[in-house]
């Protein structure tokens, strides 16, 4: 039995690239929500209010929260399978 480096380094570099999506990249996607959701609402520095960054922050706030409910379906797959009868992701 051969072991072979390359698929070893491929499947931690993927590994490496999706823990620093999910681990930094959701958390920078709610802060910038935050953020437009500040500068559309015209709380910071007396500026109008501007509908727009505010859309734009609603929308990364439903994208945090799917990505989140989507882990969560996906860590409880099996159980929710078991206990439920519910097949989600193929399970």
């Amino acid at each position: 039995m051969d072991i072979i480096w390359s698929d070893i380094a491929l499947a931690a570099g993927r590994v490496l690239l999706v823990g620093a999506l999910f681990g930094a990249g959701l958390p920078a996607l709610f802060a910038l929500g935050l953020r437009l959701h500040a500068a559309g609402s015209g709380d910071l520095d007396g500026a109008e209010r501007r509908s727009a960054l505010t859309v734009v922050a609603y929308l990364l706030f439903a994208i945090v929260v799917a990505a989140v409910v989507t882990g969560v379906l996906w860590i409880t797959r099996s159980s929710l399978h078991h206990y439920l009868g519910i097949s989600l992701f193929g399970a």
